[in-house]
């Protein structure tokens, strides 16, 4: 599939590696972001569904 769209595009190499890029480090920002939370935000985030009072 990459093989078609690099024939299809001229210089689609910036494009497959800045996605690519681009992506990964979106993930990963995520994951240093989950794994830095308070085990306390994680819990009171996990139990607002089940919260009918607003507090």
């Amino acid at each position: 599939m990459f093989k078609q769209f690099q024939t299809l595009v001229n210089g689609s190499e910036v494009y497959l590696i800045s996605s690519l890029s681009i992506f990964v480090l979106f993930f990963l920002l995520v994951g240093v972001v989950l794994l830095m939370m308070k085990k306390d935000e994680v819990k009171y985030m996990s139990e607002l569904p089940l919260n009918d009072k607003e507090s």
